[in-house]
């Protein structure tokens, strides 16, 4: 890395953390201020509350990562271009295109830390952050109606339901899919509706289906009207952080899709969550390269324009991805292009952007 790179990098780091700090700051104070009723009222330990906003920060790192590296770039870019740096960089010979690289490094640095995170951390203080914000703060109940959800037990079967009511703790159109110990697939279960009781679950109106290790019917169906079996799952067990696609890890998702692909389940929400594990953290670097394009436009720099039009790229960039994943969760569009799409369209954009200034 030459000097030049060490010192654009020394500029954009200590930014970004200091945006980083303030924007997790700011959302923990702001979230202790709607729960200081709930903490007076049931005199909550500050330990536990302490231990609550441990769990939290995570979450708001992985969120809040990309919007701090957007300002923390647009600021620094700005400050080069006001200063004539980038004018004395281009005068040595060193194109925008090039002199981005310092800022690409930090992005991919960021995209590299924001995976780990949300792969190997958010998980966990995922659960106990929802724990204790059941438990402590009671007055935040959970959803009473979930869509679409799934779990795998000890025993290495699938339990998937197209919804779940919490209030008369029951499931619908549960399908449960049993596994050997090669994880080939030896027995599916449907049944309509599945009830919660003190002897297990009551399973209504389905049917069992023996499978062979390819996910053939193997023999006829055996139906029934209602059988009692005790699985080791209660309902609260499908509303957990860990039994949703977006706080899953990346490699336990991916084989969850590969077993509701043997049940025959439409698996493209669960897709596109296994690919926004992957796009989401690349948004560390995407924001970077927005941010030093916009504030380094030649007409605009040295003013605050460029840095509001880095900003606004940035937020129109942020709009794009969300819209074009629904659009992709609902079968408008193919997968690959509707997670893709926008991240590629922002590089490509910037990249033209900065070749074409002087």
């Amino acid at each position: 890395m030459r000097i030049l790179d060490r010192y654009l990098v020394r500029q954009l780091l200590p930014v970004w953390l200091w945006c980083l700090t303030v924007f997790i700051s700011l959302t923990c104070l702001i979230d202790l201020f709607e729960h200081l009723d709930e903490i007076a009222r049931y005199r909550i330990a500050a330990e536990t509350v302490l231990r609550y906003y441990l769990n939290f920060i995570p979450l708001i790192f992985v969120r809040a990562s990309p919007l701090a590296l957007l300002l923390a770039g647009a600021f620094v870019a700005t400050r080069l271009s006001r200063h004539q740096e980038l004018l004395a960089m281009n005068a040595s010979g060193t194109s925008l295109l090039r002199a981005s690289a310092p800022f690409l490094f930090v992005g991919w640095l960021a995209t590299l830390l924001v995976f780990a995170v949300n792969d190997l951390v958010v998980p966990g203080t995922s659960k106990a952050y929802e724990r204790i914000r059941l438990d402590a703060f009671r007055s935040a109940e959970a959803e009473a109606v979930v869509e679409n959800v799934a779990i795998m037990d000890a025993f290495n079967r699938l339990y998937h339901a197209r919804q779940l009511d919490l209030k008369t703790r029951e499931l619908r159109d549960l399908t449960i899919l049993e596994h050997d110990r090669q994880n080939r697939p030896v027995k599916s279960l449907y049944a309509n509706r599945a009830v919660w009781t003190k002897f297990g679950w009551l399973l209504l109106h389905g049917a069992i289906y023996r499978v062979d290790p390819r996910g053939a019917l193997r023999g006829d169906p055996e139906p029934f009207v209602e059988r009692l079996i005790s699985y080791p799952v209660t309902p609260e067990s499908f509303s957990q952080p860990e039994t949703r696609p977006e706080t899953m890890r990346y490699g336990k998702l991916r084989l969850l899709i590969i077993r509701l692909r043997h049940m025959g389940l439409d698996v493209r929400r669960y897709r596109v969550e296994l690919a926004s594990k992957v796009t989401i953290p690349l948004m560390n670097l995407v924001v970077c390269l927005l941010a030093f394009a916009g504030s380094t436009q030649p007409q605009l720099r040295g003013h605050l324009k460029g840095l509001g039009l880095s900003l606004g790229w940035g937020l129109l960039y942020y709009f794009f991805v969300g819209f074009w994943e629904g659009i992709g969760k609902r079968g408008m569009l193919p997968i690959a292009v509707a997670v893709w799409a926008p991240h590629v369209i922002a590089l490509w954009w910037c990249l033209k952007v900065l070749r074409r200034a002087p």
